[in-house]
């Protein structure tokens, strides 16, 4: 079986080209530690999407503190009018619930279309020293984007009320939300390799992996990665994320019913991928009938092709970084592969490469 997985390993590997790849799958009760390439757990890489799950977390245990409520209004935070024009209902119906589960009726302004049928990260890509701040993203969406329905009425995945939840947390703590994550999540955690909104921190202090790929173009530099402000604009390492799934589903961060919470699924994100609330299961057998026996995996994917799943009926971790949002296909392909391996294998012994 370890020669299976190595052969698989070295010809995915094969295929990426110019793009970065890390895998990590660990277990502690299946004795399952499988890190390639070599000494890559502790390599940063930017986890793009996957930051949701790490904030919809921290949202959620500012509710299990008193600090807010999930049926609160966005406008108990924010101005009403930062907020208008961005909702077909009225803003002081939507809720923090109903952006962390994308059915506030507001469009994603990351990829979404606007009214010409451009999108926002062809902005990105063509005017790299332009600096996009929540403001000037919340501008561009009021005057280029249309909401996509009434509040409640569609599950519609995107970046813009997820920013605006963000915002609320830090009119509640009265801090940046990249210090609050540093404070609470990732120092407590030991998470050392872990930074969040990495553009706000001078170049001398901010964690940076050696490529950001969009497509076939190095974005590592670019200032206007900054518009990254809904998903945290996370840097970490397989091993840090593994460190943050081991607290979050062993009830360090919050309880299991807050868990249940993020496990309320509200809609399809693509098929196979069910979206709750900052999660993602998958579900293998919607991908191809014969995979109708694979385990659940809950967590969640980032546009740069990345990944931070757990396997909690069998306790198995799973972190990709495919490195380009060019392989997103081929980083499910990979994935759907290595649990089918591991399945064969029964998840028992020891599995160590």
């Amino acid at each position: 079986m370890n020669q299976e997985i190595h052969k698989l390993l070295n010809k995915t590997e094969a295929k990426q080209g110019i793009y970065p790849f890390q895998v990590y799958v660990y277990s502690d009760t299946k004795n399952i530690n499988i890190e390639y390439p070599q000494e890559s757990k502790d390599k940063l890489f930017h986890i793009a999407s996957v930051g949701k799950l790490i904030s919809t977390t921290y949202v959620l245990k500012l509710m299990e503190e008193g600090l807010l409520s999930l049926d609160d209004p966005i406008t108990k935070y924010l101005d009403t009018y930062i907020l208008d024009g961005l909702f077909l209902s009225n803003p002081n119906e939507i809720t923090i619930k109903d952006c962390l589960t994308h059915r506030s009726g507001a469009k994603d302004f990351f990829e979404g279309k606007d009214k010409q049928g451009n999108k926002f990260t062809d902005l990105v890509l063509k005017y790299p020293n332009q600096l996009w701040d929540r403001e000037s993203i919340l501008k561009y969406s009021k005057e280029n984007l249309r909401p996509v329905g009434k509040k409640g009425e569609k599950f519609s995945y995107g970046d813009t009320a997820f920013m605006l939840v963000l915002m609320c947390v830090e009119t509640i703590k009265h801090k940046e939300f990249h210090v609050l994550l540093d404070e609470e999540i990732f120092k407590p955690l030991n998470m050392m390799n872990t930074q969040s909104m990495i553009y706000n921190y001078p170049s001398k202090n901010r964690l940076c992996p050696e490529h950001i790929y969009f497509g076939k173009v190095d974005i590592k530099d670019f200032k206007s990665l900054n518009c990254d402000q809904a998903d945290g604009g996370i840097v970490s390492t397989p091993y840090d994320l593994v460190l943050f799934q081991k607290a979050l589903y062993s009830g360090k961060i919050i309880s299991n019913d807050s868990i249940e919470l993020m496990k309320n699924w509200q809609g399809v994100f693509r098929p196979g991928i069910h979206y709750g609330m900052g999660m993602m299961e998958i579900r293998f057998e919607e991908f191809f009938f014969l995979m109708r026996n694979f385990p659940r995996l809950m967590g969640h994917i980032g546009i740069l092709s990345t990944h931070c799943f757990y396997d909690q009926e069998n306790d198995v971790h799973y972190v990709l970084n495919f490195g380009t949002s060019d392989k997103m296909t081929q980083s499910f392909v990979f994935l759907s592969n290595l649990v089918g391996l591991l399945k064969k294998q029964g998840l028992f012994g020891t599995i160590k490469l």
